[in-house]
C-alpha cells in the first residue's frame, strides 16, 4: 500500500498511521517515505463509530489514543490533529511504538479473535442481559466492522499470536473434558444410586417373605390327645376334653 503512494506529493504533509500495531507500520514508513513526510504513528483503541458526530453522542469519550511523534516538523499541524481526539474527551496516551506493542499487541489479538469466535448467532437478542451478556456483544460488534486483513495483520506480526491461538484452542479443549467428565459421574452416580435402591428393596421383600414364613409356621397348632388319669380309668371316664362316654 506504501509503495502505490505518490511519494513526492506526499513532501510537507503529515502522514498518520491508524493500526493496532505500531511497530511494523513504523518501520515500513521510515524506509518508505522520505525526510519531509511528518510521521504521526498512532492507535486509536475504539472502532468505527455509528454516529457522524463524536462531539455530539460522546462516543470517543474515555476511549484511549496511543500515539508516537516518530517525525514531526510541523508541530503545529501534528497538535491541531491531536486536538480532535483531545476534544472528544479521548485519553491520550503517549508512547513509542515499541512500548504501545509490548503491552497492548495480546490483549488486541485475544480481543479480536474472541470477537470473531462469538457471532450473531451466538449471541441472540433478550429481553433482559447482564452486563457481562452486554460486553460480550459490544466485542462482537466492534471486531465485526474490520476487515480480516486487519486481524491478519495481528496474527503475523504478533510472534506471540499463534502461542496464544493454542492457548485458546486447549483451554476450550480443557473445558469440553471438564464438561463431559462431570456428566459421566453425575450419570454414573445416579446408576448407582439406582442400582443400590433396587438392591435394597430385593432384600426388603427376602426378609418380609422369611417374617411371614416363620410367622406362618409359628400359628399352626396341632391336636395332641390328653392321656387319662388313673381315677378316670378306674371310672371308665373319658378324659376332659374328649369326646368319649362312660363304659357299660
Amino acid at each position: 500500500v506504501v509503495l502505490s503512494l505518490p511519494a513526492g506529493a506526499l513532501n510537507g504533509k503529515l502522514v498518520v498511521d491508524v493500526c493496532p500495531l505500531n511497530v511494523v507500520p513504523k518501520s515500513i514508513l521510515l524506509k518508505h517515505l522520505g525526510p519531509d513526510v511528518d510521521l504521526l504513528i498512532s492507535h486509536p483503541m475504539f472502532g468505527p463509530t455509528v454516529h457522524d458526530d463524536p462531539f455530539a453522542s460522546n462516543e470517543w469519550d474515555g476511549r484511549p489514543l496511543v500515539y508516537e511523534k516518530v517525525r514531526i516538523s510541523n508541530m503545529r499541524r501534528c497538535t491541531q490533529y491531536l486536538d480532535i481526539f483531545q476534544r472528544a474527551r479521548c485519553q491520550m496516551v503517549e508512547m513509542t511504538s515499541e512500548q504501545h506493542d509490548l503491552s497492548t499487541a495480546d490483549a488486541e489479538f485475544v480481543t479480536h479473535l474472541t470477537g470473531r469466535l462469538l457471532d450473531r448467532d451466538l449471541l441472540p437478542p433478550t429481553p433482559v442481559i447482564s452486563k457481562e451478556y452486554a460486553a460480550l456483544c459490544d466485542v462482537a460488534d466492534l471486531t465485526s466492522t474490520d476487515s480480516f486483513d486487519l486481524f491478519f495483520g495481528m496474527f503475523k506480526f504478533n510472534e506471540r499470536a499463534k502461542l496464544m491461538l493454542n492457548k485458546m484452542r486447549d483451554n476450550l479443549a480443557q473445558i469440553e473434558r471438564q464438561l463431559a467428565a462431570k456428566e459421566a459421574y453425575l450419570t454414573a452416580s445416579a446408576e448407582m444410586r439406582n442400582s443400590d435402591r433396587q438392591s435394597l428393596i430385593a432384600e426388603c421383600k427376602l426378609l418380609l417373605q422369611e417374617v411371614l414364613k416363620d410367622g406362618g409356621e409359628k400359628a399352626e397348632v396341632k391336636a395332641v390327645p390328653l392321656k387319662p388319669t388313673i381315677s378316670e380309668e378306674k371310672k371308665g371316664v373319658s378324659p376332659k376334653g374328649s369326646s368319649g362316654s362312660k363304659k357299660p
